[in-house]
């Protein structure tokens, strides 16, 4: 009988341990598989192993590690899919599991502090998304050193947060800083650098320093140049940045050659029809205008202007925008009917989205009387004028809302 219960015992102990080992398995195959569809871009995949992952983990307990692993995951996929206070919610869930069997100084919380500031950032809640990326930082810089590139992750996010507002002569020493531990860690050649030049020479050009952020801008298209399969979204914007700073320096054909290569790069990797490729086609239409290219302009914009409308719908703030430097070229062009059909098909959307006194329509109210002046119809152009008047009136902003023309 002893003998009988032991081995019962036994058996009931070894399928035990089989159900745990299968419960490890299970979580480890739905993490891996959510973690990968996730990179991949495959968000709706991601999102359902990931559930899978956490309702796996909690066979575990509610409050087990993994659990907290899972729920920091599945946020991540709540936040490309702009489902914010879903996020938050597992965000902190995850938070206080961490917290609880961690304390609340480990580098795992502050992997979920950081996650949650810049969820706050993207939520335009810069107090709360600063406080919380400062938090993650410390514990970084304590646990781990101020130069372990984990650390570096944190600088880089809490510079970015400081140019969501506008503030970049505070974010500058953070991309100094973020670029210095990343060099030091790869070397000066290392193709990784090429986003971190990229950024400070970005942060340049926003305050003026123009012979600052070139090299920058130049180094970080050799290095990025040296990944293979060199059509790459990153070269893009690396080489439109490049290109924006030739433009300005008057350098239109160097600048030309560069949004040229832009166009080829995105229409190869984000198709003939990706957003992306419309503000590139304005970019380098823009650049032919001022080489007095006119005919070569023309297709750009009315093809940037398709592309928004297919992407955005025909009343969209960008469409709008398109409308608007259509309308600012064929003025140039002298074709004033057409351009004044255009000039109040942007305005009519502004004022249906903004209200009829937004800052934002200044640009395309300045436009639209200087075009009116030309045709000779002063008095009418008076009365935009008065508008234009108005709406700046103690008003900062004056740009168009959508992007630039």
């Amino acid at each position: 009988m002893r003998e009988a219960l032991t081995r019962a015992m036994a058996a009931c102990l070894l399928s035990l341990v089989t159900a745990s080992c299968a419960h490890v398995g299970d979580w480890e195959t739905h993490m891996s598989a959510g973690m990968t569809t996730y990179e991949q871009g495959r968000y709706g995949e991601a999102e359902t192993a990931l559930r899978e992952a956490v309702a796996a983990a909690e066979r575990f307990g509610a409050d087990d590690p993994r659990v907290a692993a899972s729920l920091n995951a599945l946020a991540n996929v709540y936040v490309r899919d702009g489902r914010s206070d879903q996020a938050e919610v597992l965000y902190r869930r995850a938070l206080r599991i961490r917290e609880a069997a961690l304390g609340p100084n480990h580098p795992d919380v502050a992997t979920i502090v950081n996650n949650l500031a810049g969820l706050a950032t993207l939520e335009g809640r810069f107090a709360e998304g600063g406080a919380l990326y400062t938090r993650a930082l410390e514990i970084r810089e304590k646990a781990l050193g101020r130069d372990d590139p984990s650390t570096a992750v944190v600088v880089r996010n809490l510079a970015g947060l400081y140019v969501s507002q506008a503030r970049y002569a505070e974010a500058e020493p953070f991309y100094r800083r973020v670029l210095t531990t990343r060099e030091q860690a790869l070397g000066p050649t290392h193709p990784d650098l090429a986003i971190e030049l990229n950024n400070l020479g970005e942060i340049y050009r926003l305050q003026g320093k123009d012979d600052l952020a070139e090299p920058l801008y130049r180094r970080a298209v050799a290095l990025q140049e040296k990944v293979p399969g060199r059509a790459n979204p990153e070269l893009a914007i690396m080489l439109r940045n490049l290109a924006g700073l030739c433009a300005v320096k008057g350098r239109y054909a160097e600048a030309e050659s560069l949004y040229e290569r832009v166009v080829a790069i995105q229409e190869t990797t984000l198709g003939a029809r990706h957003p992306a490729l419309g503000v590139s086609l304005v970019d380098l239409a823009g650049v032919h205008v001022l080489q007095g290219k006119l005919a070569q302009a023309e297709p750009l914009y009315q093809r940037a202007l398709r592309i928004r409308q297919e992407a955005f719908g025909p009343r969209d703030l960008r469409v709008a925008s398109s409308l608007h430097a259509l309308a600012y070229f064929y003025s140039r062009l002298g074709r004033m009917a057409e351009a004044e059909s255009l000039y109040q098909s942007a305005l009519k959307m502004w004022e249906e989205a903004l209200g009829p006194d937004h800052p934002g329509l200044a640009q395309a109210l300045e436009d639209y009387a200087a075009l009116l002046h030309a045709a000779g119809r002063d008095a009418d152009a008076a009365a935009i004028e008065a508008r234009l008047a108005r709406v700046r009136a103690g008003r900062a902003p004056v740009s168009s809302p959508g992007g630039t023309r």
